[in-house]
């Protein structure tokens, strides 16, 4: 069975690379699934993919660094709740700026046949 790590290392490698392909492997195919970030909300994967993944990370950016620090997880049987920081660090494609951000997220996952599975993920930037 898939480890929570594992489906952490995944998910950023989804997001640096922004291989939607995947990301449908690591999004939980059972239940409904949402993702709230500061540009706007998706719901289902076929929205995730087309407004996060290729509207936001694809369009905005031509390379991608996430890091992931001070992860928290809390599990409540065939679920758990992850809390932790990041660093984003990419390149804009209109200006090739580089830039870096720092964000909290929290995800809702959840435990399937074939490992954990993302439900749900909301971040925003730090102030």
């Amino acid at each position: 069975m898939e480890r929570i790590d594992n489906l952490l290392e995944k998910y950023v490698e989804s997001i640096n690379k922004c291989d939607t392909e995947l990301a449908r492997e690591i999004w939980d195919k059972e239940g409904s699934v949402s993702f709230i970030y500061p540009r706007g909300r998706a719901y289902g994967f076929e929205d995730i993919k087309e407004n996060f993944y290729l509207g936001v990370m694809d369009k905005h950016f031509s390379k991608r660094s996430l890091k992931l620090k001070d992860i928290m997880t809390k599990y409540y049987g065939n679920t758990a709740f992850l809390e932790f920081s990041w660093d984003f660090y990419a390149t804009q494609k209109d200006t090739n700026e580089e830039i870096h951000t720092q964000g909290r997220e929290t995800q809702f996952i959840v435990l399937r046949d074939d490992g954990w599975k993302l439900s749900n993920i909301h971040y925003s930037q730090e102030p």
